[in-house]
C-alpha cells in the first residue's frame, strides 16, 4: 500500500484479496463432492456408458479440474467488471482468453469425457493441473491489487 491510498481503498484491498483463498476452497469443497460421482455411474450404464472407475488419482484430478474453473470464473467475473469499469480493450481481450480456457477446462473435465469414453489419468496429468492453478492462482492475486 502506498501512501497515495486512502483507508478507504486499503480496507476494500484487503478485502478482495479474501477472494483468493475463498475461490480456492470453494473450488476443493465442490471438487470433493463432484469426485464422488465417479463410482456412481449406473443410471449411464443402461444408456451404454460405464468408464469411470474409482482410481484415486482421478478422483483428484476431478477435484483439481473444479478448482481451475473456479479460478477462471474468478478471473472471468475480476475482468469483465473491469471491462464494464473502463471500457478498456486489453479487458476485453482477456475476458476472451478466460472464457476460452474456461470453456477449454470444462470440455476437459474428467466428469464430461467420462459420459463418452474411458478416462486416462496419465502420471503427470495432476502435475500439470497444479502448476495451471498455481498460475491461475497467482493471475487473481494480482488482478486483485
Amino acid at each position: 500500500m502506498n501512501s497515495q491510498t486512502t483507508p478507504t481503498e486499503q480496507k476494500r484491498t484487503r478485502i478482495s484479496k479474501l477472494w483468493v483463498p475463498i475461490v480456492l476452497l470453494l473450488g476443493t469443497a465442490l471438487g470433493g463432492v463432484l469426485s464422488l460421482f465417479i463410482p456412481a455411474v449406473e443410471p449411464f450404464k443402461r444408456f451404454g456408458f460405464g468408464p469411470f472407475n474409482e482410481q484415486p488419482i482421478l478422483q483428484f484430478h476431478v477435484i483439481l479440474s473444479t478448482i481451475e474453473v473456479a479460478l477462471l470464473i474468478a478471473l472471468s467475473v475480476v475482468y469483465v467488471r473491469i471491462f464494464i469499469q473502463t471500457k478498456a480493450n486489453f479487458a476485453f481481450g482477456l475476458v476472451i482468453v478466460l472464457y476460452a480456457l474456461l470453456i477449454h477446462s470444462l470440455l476437459q473435465n474428467p466428469l464430461l469425457l467420462g459420459l463418452v469414453g474411458p478416462v486416462g489419468v496419465g502420471p503427470f496429468l495432476p502435475l500439470a493441473d497444479i502448476f495451471t492453478i498455481f498460475a491461475y492462482t497467482l493471475f487473481l492475486y494480482l488482478s486483485l491489487e
